[in-house]
């Protein structure tokens, strides 16, 4: 390999490898963080790794536990439960910031930003925006413009929660 050339990245061989020799339950828990779309068993039993049999009564216990959700029962399909992630992102400000005082540098800072992404797409909302519309240069660069604004629209959200939640455990 010349000096010029990239490493090769395996991305595929280190999740393999992270998830290789750990329990059938760990092994649905990793996975079951990436389902972002509904998934069958058979999908998700590949990716772990596992027999379908294997999987299914992790999968139940993850759906009891709230962090899945069975979108359908036949074929059964699941998707992990983003009110459950952002709850435990909420919990995670909480414990950063302490006081409502203290998260009230970073929402000006987010506020901020959300601003200007607003200004630079002209719109009220990522979800006004439709990329094709966008008189941009470099499409790509607008994609992870759009991006970051959703992105911090969701933080700005969970900053949010977790200041009333810190108000809630320190009263004026």
């Amino acid at each position: 390999m010349s000096e010029n050339t990239p490493p090769d990245l395996d991305l595929t061989g280190e999740w393999d490898a992270t998830l290789e020799g750990r329990p059938v339950k760990d092994r649905v828990y990793e996975v079951a963080t990436t389902l972002t779309s509904p998934t069958s068993v058979t999908e998700i039993a590949e990716r772990v790794d596992c027999t379908k049999a294997g999987v299914r009564p992790h999968l139940e216990w993850f759906v009891d536990l709230g962090v899945l959700e069975k979108v359908v029962d036949n074929p059964a399909l699941f998707v992990r439960n983003e009110a459950s992630f952002e709850f435990r992102r909420v919990t995670e400000l909480t414990r950063e910031f302490e006081t409502p005082e203290a998260i009230a540098d970073t929402i000006e800072e987010y506020r901020e930003r959300e601003r200007e992404l607003a200004a630079s797409f002209k719109a009220s909302s990522p979800g006004a925006v439709v990329l094709a519309d966008v008189d941009y240069d470099d499409l790509d660069e607008a994609s992870d413009q759009l991006s970051e604004w959703r992105a911090v629209t969701r933080r700005l959200r969970e900053l949010h929660e977790a200041k009333l939640r810190l108000e809630s455990h320190f009263p004026a």
